[in-house]
């Protein structure tokens, strides 16, 4: 599989609405859940997705056939997206972690994305990676050390939804370099990929829901299709961002969440973040921009040599 050529500053843009969009998912999540079980508000959002994906193809006339050669890709990135979901999810419908801290756990992904790079992907690491991930890591410590006695386990499920996000993400990177092929074998768009994650984790949000389906109401409904449309727009646009720049970089435009996340809580949930929460959140960040600038400078020092990574 050919290697494809990278576009920085898209990919960088994609995620940075990608993200925006995710913050506004994550505080309607919180809210739905407040009103029916938190596996039915992961299902409308799975389900919603689907039906943005395949609208959005079918405006585009972008195939949604996946090819043979790319199915296991497309496998391995739909179930680690579910597992990666349903940590999520399970996390935002618990009112025992503030959305905050819920978010700042799960922003520990690119960091593990950024480590498991090298040997996964074949893309050379930042420098400063150790010492960026001792940072993020002692910042998940503060954010998580005083909710380990009432909610250490759910702290867990966060940073362990953390790990899957990771991987499906490191697999969205090796399709996104499927996607640059060239021949007459069309090659999967970001709505194939999109609706096939969004397909499997439907299936397997629907089945965790049936038990305790509860029939919504009216603002309720809306909270369940304002987190569907949000996840599902920016599903798209972080599976964009994924096939136009390295694993690494653009994962760690994610933080603008963070920061997004933090502020919509404290506006339309009303959480304050303690001093442990803020310095939790205000390291991971740190840690995410200096990977970032990192990435950035390696990319400017390699420009005009050929490249070295491999899908």
């Amino acid at each position: 599989m050919a290697s494809g050529q990278t576009n920085p500053v898209a990919g960088l843009l994609w995620m940075a609405l990608a993200s925006t969009l995710f913050a506004v998912m994550n505080v309607a999540a919180r809210l739905a859940s407040a009103r029916v079980p938190w596996a039915e508000v992961a299902t409308f959002r799975a389900l919603v997705g689907a039906g943005i994906a395949l609208a959005f193809a079918l405006v585009r006339r972008a195939p949604l056939r996946v090819e043979p050669s790319d199915r296991p890709l497309a496998w391995g990135r739909a179930l680690c997206g579910t597992v990666a979901m349903y940590c999520t999810f399970l996390t935002l419908g618990a009112p025992l972690l503030a959305l905050g801290d819920v978010v700042t756990l799960g922003a520990t992904s690119p960091i593990f994305v950024a480590l498991l790079s090298p040997r996964l992907l074949g893309e050379r690491g930042s420098r400063g990676l150790w010492g960026a991930t001792l940072v993020a890591f002692l910042g998940v410590a503060l954010v998580a050390g005083p909710q380990l006695e009432l909610a250490g386990h759910l702290a867990f499920i966060a940073t362990a939804g953390a790990l899957a996000s990771a991987m499906a993400m490191i697999w969205l990177r090796k399709l996104g370099s499927s996607m640059k092929r060239t021949g007459d074998q069309p090659a999967p768009g970001p709505e194939a990929v999109a609706l096939h994650f969004s397909l499997v984790a439907s299936v397997a949000m629907l089945v965790l829901s049936i038990p305790d389906f509860e029939v919504p109401d009216a603002k309720g409904a809306l909270l369940l299709f304002a987190t569907g449309i949000s996840g599902g727009l920016a599903q798209l646009a972080m599976t964009r961002a994924y096939a136009l720049d390295r694993a690494a970089r653009v994962g760690t435009v994610g933080y603008l969440g963070v920061v997004l996340s933090h502020v919509l809580g404290v506006i339309a949930l009303g959480e304050a973040p303690g001093p442990h929460q803020l310095a939790g959140a205000t390291l991971v960040t740190a840690a995410g921009v200096a990977l970032t600038v990192g990435a950035l400078r390696d990319h400017q020092g390699s420009a005009g040599t050929p490249s070295k990574e491999r899908p």
